[in-house]
């Protein structure tokens, strides 16, 4: 079964290049979607080119929400949260949506 889950991180200083590849490696394994949503601003994190210039608008002291769906995707959202705790601290981590296969929602 889907399921949805999401997490705020604030942003302490600016993506590098490097942790910007990092974050669209760990998206692109997962089996499912990534979104990174801030300032009425959304992106899917499988797309590098706009994955790169959504990162580099996000300014420091921003929250920065990350809602990945499908299945089994708590450690894969931590995994991801991890992978911004030199650019960002956790601010919360909301549980489990499940969801039915047919249903969808709109970002």
């Amino acid at each position: 079964m889907k399921e949805i889950m999401s997490s705020n991180v604030m942003v302490q200083k600016r993506f590098t290049m490097k942790k910007m590849l990092e974050i669209y490696q760990a998206a692109k394994k997962l089996d499912g979607t990534t979104y990174l949503y801030s300032r009425q601003k959304a992106v899917e994190a499988t797309s590098l080119s706009k994955l790169v210039s959504f990162l580099l608008t996000v300014e420091p002291n921003t929250t920065l929400k990350i809602i990945m769906e499908g299945t089994d995707v708590e450690p894969k959202l931590n995994q991801l949260t991890k992978l911004l705790t030199n650019e960002a601290s956790v601010l919360r981590v909301k549980r489990k949506r499940l969801i039915e296969s047919s249903e969808s929602f709109q970002i």
